[in-house]
């Protein structure tokens, strides 16, 4: 079951401390959050939590499965979520991002973070979300 208006925030972030900043962010932006420390827990978040409508994902993270993986497979099994995607890595290729997520370069600016998570929250960006999935050609 999909909740066409979820705006729960799931958070994948390796490091502790910055998960932890990053859940801060979240309730700044005045959402609720989930946390995860690596793609496997943050799978079991998914599937046993409906209301999620938000993903914020670091690229490098441990385990089999890194972020731009993670968010390419959350892309498609969970269209209505979006995903929003940090890293720093100085070459992150914009084809290796799912259609229509965004892209924030570490180390980012708590303002930006916030920004970028209302958006994705707000009711015109939920509706594009719903209306245009993505293409399973």
């Amino acid at each position: 079951m999909i909740v066409r208006d979820a705006c729960g925030v799931l958070v994948v972030e390796a490091d502790p401390f910055l998960r932890l900043a990053a859940m801060g962010l979240v309730e700044d932006a005045g959402l609720s959050g989930y946390a995860a420390a690596h793609s496997a827990k943050a799978f079991t978040i998914l599937t046993s939590h409906n209301d999620i409508g938000i993903m914020f994902t670091n690229i490098e993270m441990p385990g089999s499965i890194n972020g731009l993986e993670l968010a390419q497979i959350v892309h498609r099994r969970w269209p209505h979520i979006a995903i929003i995607v940090a890293s720093g890595a100085p070459n992150v290729a914009a084809n290796s991002l799912p259609t229509g997520s965004t892209f924030i370069a570490k180390p980012y600016l708590p303002e930006t973070v916030i920004a970028c998570l209302k958006s994705a929250a707000s009711p015109d960006h939920r509706r594009a979300q719903q209306l245009d999935p993505p293409n399973h050609a």
